[in-house]
């Protein structure tokens, strides 16, 4: 997925989350026991996913940025040879 799709849901989940304990909170739910609620672990869940797609997609573009990299300097060896 795109970095900004993901960065998009991750602040949305992110939002939806914080509204979720917000409402907790004034449930009168100590922070100890929101992982006993099921919609609070979900959106927990999703936030937590989408971060690790976050990590994957920057280690993606950090391979690809590598790649570019060599592809270049192999080009160049390959022109100041001939």
């Amino acid at each position: 997925m795109k970095r900004e799709n993901l960065e998009w849901q991750l602040n949305r989940a992110s939002t939806e989350l914080s509204a979720c304990e917000k409402q907790l909170e004034q449930d009168g739910i100590a922070a100890d026991r929101r992982e006993l609620n099921p919609k609070w672990r979900n959106l927990s869940a999703r936030c937590r996913q989408l971060r690790r797609r976050l990590i994957a997609v920057t280690k993606v573009e950090a391979n690809n940025a590598e790649v570019t990299q060599r592809k270049e300097a192999k080009s160049a060896e390959t022109a100041s040879a001939s």
